[in-house]
């Protein structure tokens, strides 16, 4: 009986470009809000290209990626060396573990815009925060559920 090989490359990159899916949705909603703001304030007509528009929900998801490049490129590397298999353990796992990576790796940059500026302050970012952990979860677990190897099963002898 042949052993199924792992495939690593094909988990490593769907975990790496993970962040294309919530980064489309984020550039459709910011492109919706920007057409409204620009409805509702007329004078800005001027201001906004039409291809600027239209060309966010292309370029944020690109982003995304860029942006969460590093720590995502971790938890691919880990997911692909470790060998993960597709479980309710191991979704729920990687979702919590993919989820706390970004949250902290957006923490360290709001960290920063704190420290360097007078009027920043924690408190502000805390709705953002949770978002990315929402966002990151879902698309972690989402990714895990669908494109992990299922678990073999052991033949009978």
């Amino acid at each position: 009986m042949t052993e199924v090989r792992y495939p690593r490359f094909k988990v490593f990159m769907i975990f790496i470009l993970c962040p294309l899916v919530p980064g489309f949705v984020a550039g459709l909603i910011n492109s919706v809000l920007l057409v409204a703001h620009i409805a509702t304030h007329p004078r800005l007509i001027g201001e906004v290209h039409g291809a600027e528009i239209l060309l966010m929900p292309l370029l944020t998801p690109l982003v995304a990626v860029l942006g969460f490049f590093l720590p995502l490129f971790g938890l691919a590397l880990g997911v692909s060396l470790l060998k993960v298999r597709r479980s309710a353990r191991s979704c729920n796992a990687l979702a919590l573990l993919g989820a706390a990576l970004a949250t902290g790796w957006v923490s360290l940059f709001i960290h920063e815009v704190v420290t360097h500026s007078e009027r920043a302050r924690y408190e502000g970012y805390w709705l953002g925060l949770f978002v990315v952990f929402l966002a990151a979860f879902v698309t972690c677990w989402s990714t895990a559920r669908l494109f992990l190897p299922k678990k073999s099963r052991a033949p009978h002898q």
